[in-house]
């Protein structure tokens, strides 16, 4: 099926109330502006666009994703946003994973010693807060503007601590540094 079929079957379904909303998964930059003028063109917006993003994942701002769906007022549904328990701070080098995540790199000893300064940051941030390491990435996500994380929880203690991230926000210098320490990770 071609995009344009898909889109304006999104539209008619909004147009007949079935769906509230047209949101897009994995578009880029070009992708999102094409979906936006044609679902525009018949009358309904485009409201979001579900990428990988997190602190550890960081493509969408040096692709020009993140810039274009703040012009267009698309959210940004951010999904992996604690990079797979990456950024929880619970692996470090002496510490990896035992299941599937043993196998990824990232969960090598040499990518956990590459994230380490961002998990030691978070970690301090965190302390200032009475607050998570994930909670404070989580937060980051937040302050950058129409991004909702899509946080997944393998136990009702997980929501509850995914949730701790909403109701306060990091202040300027702390989102600065962690935009530093997490810039290896733009492209």
């Amino acid at each position: 099926m071609s995009q344009e079929t898909l889109l304006n079957a999104l539209a008619n379904e909004v147009k007949r109330g079935r769906i509230g909303a047209v949101g897009v998964s994995n578009y880029s930059a070009d992708q999102m502006v094409q979906a936006h003028k044609f679902l525009v063109d018949q009358g309904v917006p485009l409201a979001t666009n579900q990428v990988r993003y997190s602190l550890l994942t960081r493509q969408i701002e040096s692709q020009g994703i993140l810039a274009v769906a703040r012009q267009l007022g698309v959210k940004i549904l951010a999904y992996s946003s604690l990079a797979q328990g990456l950024l929880g701070g619970k692996y470090t080098p002496e510490n990896p994973p035992t299941d599937a995540r043993r196998f990824d790199r990232r969960f090598s000893r040499s990518g956990l010693e590459k994230i380490a300064p961002v998990i030691n940051l978070l970690r301090q941030i965190s302390e200032a807060y009475n607050r998570t390491p994930a909670q404070v990435a989580l937060n980051w996500l937040i302050t950058q503007g129409d991004v909702i994380p899509i946080v997944g929880a393998k136990s009702p203690e997980q929501a509850r601590e995914n949730a701790g991230a909403l109701g306060w926000s990091l202040n300027h210098e702390e989102i600065s540094q962690l935009e530093r320490a997490s810039r290896p990770w733009l492209n």
